[in-house]
C-alpha cells in the first residue's frame, strides 16, 4: 500500500434565501492511500480506489465546461427529488438558485475534480466548445 499527498478543499457554506452560501474555504493536502475509495465529484458515483480512478480534471477545466454550458443533471434530478420529497410546491423556483450556488462552488474550485465515465464524457463536449 502506497501513501499519496492528494490536495483537498472544504467548503463551509450556508443556505439563504438566496440560495447556497459560501462562508469559508480550507485548503490543505491530504495523505490517503493508494487503496482509498473515492467517488465522481459531480454525480458521486462510486470510482474505485484511488489508484484506479482513470479521469482526473482541473478545477480550471471544470470551470471552462460550465462556461460552456455544462449542467450536472444527475446532481440537479436528485436535488429536485430531495426538494418535491420534502414537499416543496414549486422546486423549479429554487432549482435555478441551486444551479447558480453550484456554478459559484465551480468558480471557487481549486483541487483536482475525479470524474467517472459518464461525468467526462459529458463534460469533455463543453471543453470542446472553445
Amino acid at each position: 500500500m502506497t501513501r499519496i499527498d492528494v490536495p483537498s478543499e472544504t467548503l463551509v457554506v450556508e443556505i439563504g434565501k438566496d440560495g447556497l452560501n459560501i462562508v469559508e474555504t480550507f485548503m490543505q493536502m491530504s495523505g490517503m492511500d493508494d487503496s482509498a475509495q473515492v467517488i465522481c465529484d459531480i454525480c458521486s458515483k462510486p470510482l474505485g480506489k484511488m489508484k484506479d480512478v482513470k479521469h482526473i480534471e482541473s478545477p480550471e477545466t471544470i470551470t471552462i465546461a460550465v462556461r460552456n454550458g455544462f449542467k450536472p443533471e444527475q446532481m440537479l434530478k436528485a436535488t429536485e427529488d430531495m426538494l418535491k420529497g420534502q414537499g416543496e410546491k414549486n422546486p423549479d423556483d429554487l432549482m435555478e438558485i441551486v444551479f447558480e450556488s453550484w456554478k459559484s462552488i465551480v468558480d471557487k474550485s481549486e483541487t483536482p475534480w475525479a470524474l467517472c465515465e459518464d461525468c467526462y464524457k459529458s463534460i469533455q463536449i463543453y471543453i470542446k466548445k472553445r
